[in-house]
């Protein structure tokens, strides 16, 4: 399913969102780090940062591995492979827990889209056109 480029933005400012209310939960340094950044920096520098943070720690990456959020869905690095799939699933490249995303999704049915959806309208015999 292609998604637009509104309902791109839509699900990575959600990821971002979740993504800042993760470190805020971890409370002590990483709460007060985010707090700090979210003062001193653009709101979406803040939550990238802490996307990045919380990527780190779910998919628990060595210090030379690259998040989902930091690489180029073209890359050859392991981490790119990872972004791909995300990426087909319609999980937003900044998800906090890429892993539990990517299972909800195989859980959770793709939403039809609306084209998808005004075709199958026509093809039901009585559908109003």
């Amino acid at each position: 399913m292609a998604m637009t480029e509104l309902s791109r933005l839509q699900l990575d400012r959600e990821a971002l969102r979740r993504a800042v209310e993760m470190m805020r939960a971890e409370g002590g340094a990483n709460r007060l780090q985010i707090e700090q950044k979210l003062r001193d920096e653009p709101w979406q520098q803040a939550a990238a940062f802490a996307a990045y943070h919380c990527q780190r720690q779910t998919l628990n990456l060595k210090p030379w591995e690259d998040t989902p959020s930091h690489i180029d869905q073209d890359s050859r690095e392991p981490g790119a492979r990872l972004l791909r799939r995300m990426l087909k699933a319609g999980v937003s490249r900044y998800e906090p827990d890429p892993l539990a995303a990517l299972a909800e999704a195989r859980r959770s049915p793709p939403e039809p889209t609306a084209e998808a959806s005004r075709t199958a309208a026509k093809a039901e015999p009585g559908a109003p056109a």
